[in-house]
C-alpha cells in the first residue's frame, strides 16, 4: 500500500489522503476489455439521466425475476447468468458484497455457478475495486488502535459476513485471542456466515466473538438501545464500512454522535460513503441498480461530521486511486498527539492541509 497527497476537489480544511493497493484486477487477464465494456455502458447511462436502473418483481410462484428498464441494463445482464443472478437474489444484502470481495469463487452464496464473463465484471468493474480497496484502507488502520500487547475491542455495526474485519486483523498479523470482535447486523444470514469464516481463524462465538442481530436505524438511530445494550466508550475500534451510505444527512448525523460514544478515548470511528465523483457511478445505480443510498461528495461529509459535534482536525479522509469510495477515520481525543501517515512535513493534498496531528 501507498499514501499518497490527494489531488482532488476536497475542502481546504480537510486532512485527506489518496491510497493504492494491489489488487486482484491487476493481473487478471481481459482487464482492458472489460473496462472499456463498462466504461461505455457507464457514458451511455450518464448521458440519458432520466432512464430507471432495473427492479425485481416476483412471478406467481414467488420467484424473484429481474427487469431491466433500460436497454443498457438488458446488455450489462445479456449472457452474464451470474452477474443476474446476484443482483435478482443477493442484492443489496451483505451477501452480495462477499461475491464482489471474493470473485474468484466457483459459485455465488445461493449456489449460482460463477461464470467467465460475469466473473470478469466481478474482477475489474471499478465499483468492485473499490469495495475490495476500501477494506484495505480498514486494515491499514487498525493497527494504529488493535495491539497483539494488550486486549482489544472491536465493535463492527452492520458487518455482514465481516470479510473486511477478519482480512485485516489476518493483514495486521494481530493475535484473534486479543481481540473481542462484536458483531452487529441485522441480516441472521449474514451473522452465519460470519461466525464460520471467524471459527476459520480461531476466533469463536462465546470466546472471543459476540454476534448480535440488530437493525441499527431502530437500535442506534432512532433510539439509544444498542448504545445501552454494548455501553459507551467501551471499544478501541468501531467499523461502520457498509451502512453510512445507506443513512440520510439527518440519520446521519445521528448515527456518528451515538457510534462515536462506544469509543474509548485514543480510539476512533471508520464509515465510508460511496462519493458522487465515483467514476462509474451512473452504471452502478442506474445500469446495475444497486439500491437506496446517498453518495456524497467530501464537501456533504464534512458538513455532516460538523453537524456531529466533530471538528475537522479529528477526522482523516483517505480515498484509494479509484476514487469510489471516501474512507473516514474519525478519531475520539485523548491526551496524547497523534501523528498520522508517513509524509514528509510541508507535504500535502494539492492544497489541502497536511495536519500530522494523527497517531
Amino acid at each position: 500500500m501507498n499514501w499518497q497527497p490527494f489531488r482532488g476537489d476536497a475542502p481546504e480544511n480537510m486532512t485527506i489522503f489518496s491510497a493504492s493497493f494491489p489488487d486482484v484486477s491487476d493481473q487478471w487477464p481481459m482487464k482492458d476489455d472489460a473496462a472499456r465494456e463498462i466504461a461505455t455502458l457507464d457514458r451511455a447511462l450518464k448521458a440519458e439521466p432520466a432512464l430507471r436502473p432495473p427492479k425485481v418483481e416476483y412471478d406467481e410462484g414467488g420467484q424473484a425475476v429481474l427487469v431491466p428498464q433500460n436497454r443498457y441494463s438488458e446488455q450489462a445482464f445479456r449472457n452474464r447468468p451470474a452477474l443476474a443472478a446476484w443482483r435478482t437474489r443477493l442484492v443489496p444484502s451483505a451477501l452480495a458484497l462477499f461475491v464482489v470481495q471474493n470473485p474468484l469463487e466457483d459459485r455465488l452464496p445461493d449456489g449460482t455457478k460463477m461464470d467467465s464473463d460475469s466473473r470478469q465484471w466481478f474482477i475489474h468493474a471499478n465499483d468492485a475495486v473499490g469495495v475490495r480497496s476500501r477494506a484495505r484502507v480498514l486494515a491499514a488502520l487498525v493497527e494504529k488502535y488493535i495491539h497483539n500487547e494488550s486486549e482489544n475491542n472491536w465493535i463492527s455495526l452492520a458487518s455482514g459476513a465481516a470479510i473486511p474485519v477478519l482480512e485485516a486483523l489476518r493483514e495486521a498479523k494481530l493475535d484473534g485471542q486479543q481481540v473481542y470482535l462484536t458483531l452487529v447486523d441485522k441480516d441472521p444470514v449474514a451473522l452465519s456466515w460470519a461466525e464460520t469464516m471467524a471459527a476459520q481463524e480461531g476466533i469463536v462465538v462465546g470466546e472471543q466473538l459476540t454476534l448480535l442481530r440488530r437493525n441499527l436505524l431502530h437500535t442506534l438511530v432512532r433510539n439509544e438501545d444498542l448504545l445501552l445494550e454494548l455501553g459507551e466508550h467501551q471499544a478501541e475500534l468501531v467499523d461502520a464500512l457498509g451502512i453510512f451510505e445507506y443513512f440520510n444527512d439527518t440519520d446521519a448525523v445521528i448515527f456518528l454522535q451515538r457510534a462515536l460514544r462506544l469509543v474509548k478515548p485514543g480510539g476512533a470511528l471508520i464509515v465510508s460513503n460511496m462519493l458522487t465523483s465515483s467514476p462509474q457511478i451512473d452504471f452502478v445505480l442506474r445500469g446495475i441498480g444497486w439500491e437506496d443510498i446517498y453518495p456524497r461528495s467530501l464537501q456533504q461529509l464534512q458538513d455532516i461530521h460538523l453537524a456531529a459535534g466533530v471538528p475537522v482536525e479529528n477526522v482523516t479522509v483517505v480515498v484509494p486511486k479509484d476514487g469510489v469510495y471516501a474512507v473516514m477515520e474519525i478519531r475520539v481525543g485523548d491526551e496524547k498527539p497523534h501523528v498520522q501517515f508517513p509524509l514528509p512535513v510541508g507535504e500535502g493534498e494539492g492544497g489541502q492541509s497536511a495536519r500530522s496531528d494523527l497517531n
